[in-house]
């Protein structure tokens, strides 16, 4: 990281949720609130686990750049955790960041 025309460095933040709503959009507000800061390139992969308060639905309305994997509510956040990481190991992420809001 440093001199112009470089690319910035490639982040792939990797989450889980289930019916944790609030504290979901909350954490993606700091996080990409934070990372004006720096030079680095965010994408965020969200398992979210079948939510029943409305999750899935407002990440997407705020976020929507976020990369929501949807779930049947038998994950956990292990099993989410897993999953996430599965689809952004797919790219060429400079580092994987296993954020737990």
């Amino acid at each position: 990281m440093g001199s112009e025309g470089e690319r910035p460095f490639r982040l792939a933040v990797l989450m889980t949720s289930h019916n944790r709503k609030d504290l979901t959009l909350r954490c993606l507000n700091s996080l990409f609130a934070s990372a004006t800061e720096a030079p680095v390139s965010l994408d965020v992969f969200l398992a979210e686990d079948g939510s029943t308060d409305g999750t899935a639905q407002a990440v997407a309305a705020e976020f929507p750049s976020v990369s929501i994997i949807q779930g049947s509510g038998e994950w956990f956040w292990a099993k989410g955790m897993e999953i996430a990481w599965r689809q952004a190991a797919r790219y060429d992420y400079d580092a994987y960041l296993w954020l737990n809001d």
